[in-house]
């Protein structure tokens, strides 16, 4: 009973008081103490402290100036950090790390901001690679060009009459007329499964449009790096999300691959990022076949699955699937036709955008799944998407409660009141990208206008009703703010805080957050979302020592998206210091 009481008691107390242990038993001395700091633990009061203790792996102490003297000893490694704000490591909820890593190791992605710049890059592939050679840009969303639209064949053609050229936008392409002919796709070749070769309403020729019918092609060149120069490539890539205070991520489209790699850096002590690792997986088959590959997918080792295995350092999330098109290219699937224009080149009438997946494969997925332990995210970026998966994830917790499975949407662009509520009764949470509100804002508001963009990414309204984590989507090029898409968690972190865009211009300022929920999007919520929160997230005694310091005040700093790093901590050891 004693002892009953005496736990009570340490529960009552605040978390930066220290306990003085029980008979002659001497405090521990940690390995790291950061102090004159102003320590922002994210906890569930955004306690401040102002120093930090740290013994191996995790968080020792947390107190005020001088209380943590006790655990100094004579090998304990001190950092003063003037004055400087602590924060909790930051965490991404959607990256593509091994696509991303080796995305420029042929060739440094360019970046584009028009049509014309696509055009010179264009001519100029031209006059390097002999006729007939495959001149490709992968993930240039028209949303982004100051044009606000896709190229037309005539324009392709005039650029490069001798060469096949493909203009990749994800699920949604443009191609020239040599690349139709080096494919062999005339206006007879039937649509493939899910997907349209565009045809011109009036006259039935083709117009250059692939949507989701890229596999028509022929001959593209694929990457050139062999698995060792993608495993460099990954740990130059985890370097640079380490210099941006980032420490955690989700690879949130993953490989058994992918998942070796990881697993081979963390054995020779090389990772330095945390990885919450979502195997991609097809919905389609039947119920055996989809019940046997679920069965499979852990592999002999059993070590692949289902989600929440794993460790500290890599750990298995829910797996994904590819509910609808994508929202920066006019394929996503949505509840009204979209507007026909240049912008996605839609000419069609009621043209809703591109549903992959049906609901009865939803269902399918969704109740094997979570029958084995598995939690599901789908890619869905329409709001028609999201009714679909939602009708599916409401069909399976009739059979199978999901809400302890934490089930995910990837993207979640248009939530509506209803979702939000039945999120909130099913315990569905979601990842979102801020940056394409910054990066796209401008074109979905002209093409989708005022009362449907009011429902674009309101992070305001979604943390009233579930949990939601801050990502980027991060697949072609490395730089933090130049890449597809921008992976820079400050620019998503002011994003989220101003909501302002690219151009300035201010997009539903009531949906914004505060400084202190825009802290933890990025790291207890995607914690959450990796069901990693008790190890993970805020700057609590127990949890893992992944913290960052930073050259301003976060919570009185003019603009956030302008904060540098000075130190990014992993679990106790210094992966980054920044040099001045």
């Amino acid at each position: 009973m004693k002892n009953r009481y005496l736990l009570l008691i340490v529960l009552a107390l605040p978390f930066f008081v220290e306990i003085t242990p029980a008979g002659d038993e001497k405090p521990a001395i940690a390995d790291l103490i950061i102090h004159n700091a102003k320590v922002l633990t994210a906890d569930a009061k955004f306690s401040i402290a102002e120093e930090i203790a740290i013994k191996n792996d995790r968080i020792l102490a947390i107190g005020k100036k001088g209380s943590l003297n006790k655990h100094m000893g004579s090998s304990t490694h001190l950092i003063d950090a003037k004055g400087k704000n602590v924060l909790p490591g930051l965490y991404d909820s959607h990256t593509h790390p091994t696509g991303a890593a080796t995305s420029e190791f042929d060739e440094e992605v360019p970046y584009l901001t028009s049509l014309e710049d696509e055009f010179a890059y264009i001519r100029k592939k031209t006059k390097e690679l002999p006729e007939g050679e495959w001149i490709v840009l992968r993930f240039a969303f028209p949303t982004r060009f100051k044009e606000a639209r896709f190229p037309t064949l005539a324009e392709l053609d005039a650029a490069a009459p001798k060469h096949p050229v493909l203009h990749n936008a994800g699920p949604a392409s443009m191609v020239n007329s040599m690349a139709l002919k080096v494919s062999k796709v005339t206006k007879d070749t039937p649509n493939p499964a899910n997907g349209v070769i565009v045809r011109d309403p009036k006259t039935g020729e083709l117009t250059g449009m692939l949507r989701n019918a890229g596999g028509v092609l022929k001959g593209i060149p694929g990457g050139k790096a062999s698995a060792q120069d993608r495993r460099e490539a990954v740990k130059k890539l985890f370097a640079l999300y380490n210099s941006f205070g980032i420490t955690s991520i989700s690879d949130r489209s993953s490989s058994r691959g992918a998942f070796d790699l990881y697993t081979d850096l963390h054995k020779k002590n090389e990772l330095t990022v945390r990885v919450n690792v979502c195997p991609n997986f097809s919905p389609y088959g039947t119920r055996e076949e989809i019940a046997k590959r679920l069965d499979n997918l852990p592999g002999k080792d059993g070590q692949y699955g289902p989600t929440g295995k794993g460790g500290i350092w890599i750990r298995i999330g829910p797996i994904k699937f590819f509910l609808d098109g994508g929202m920066l290219n006019g394929t996503a699937y949505m509840r009204q036709p979209w507007p026909q224009g240049d912008t996605y080149q839609i000419y069609e009438e009621n043209y809703r955008g591109l549903l992959f997946t049906p609901l009865e494969q939803v269902k399918i997925l969704g109740e094997e799944a979570s029958r084995r332990g598995w939690a599901v995210t789908a890619h869905t970026a329409g709001e028609g998407a999201m009714d679909v998966l939602l009708d599916g994830y409401e069909f399976v917790d009739r059979i199978t409660p999901i809400k302890d499975l934490r089930f995910c949407i990837t993207h979640a662009n248009f939530p509506s009141q209803q979702n939000l509520e039945r999120c909130k009764r099913l315990g569905v949470c979601a990842d979102v990208q801020p940056a394409w509100l910054y990066k796209d804002g401008d074109t979905l508001n002209r093409v989708l206008g005022k009362e449907r963009i009011r429902w674009f990414q309101p992070y305001k309204s979604w943390m009233k009703y579930t949990t939601i984590g801050g990502g980027s989507d991060h697949m072609i090029k490395l730089h933090p703010r130049k890449a597809t898409n921008p992976w820079d968690p400050w620019l998503g972190i002011e994003t989220a805080v101003s909501r302002k865009l690219e151009s300035g211009k201010v997009l539903v300022p009531e949906e914004a957050l505060t400084r202190e929920e825009a802290l933890r999007l990025y790291t207890i919520n995607n914690a959450f979302l990796g069901r990693e929160e008790k190890d993970k997230g805020t700057l609590e005694v127990g949890k893992l020592a992944d913290l960052i310091i930073i050259d301003r005040d976060y919570l009185t700093c003019a603009n956030l998206g302008n904060i540098r790093v000075l130190t990014t901590i992993v679990g106790g050891r210094v992966v980054f210091e920044r040099k001045e």
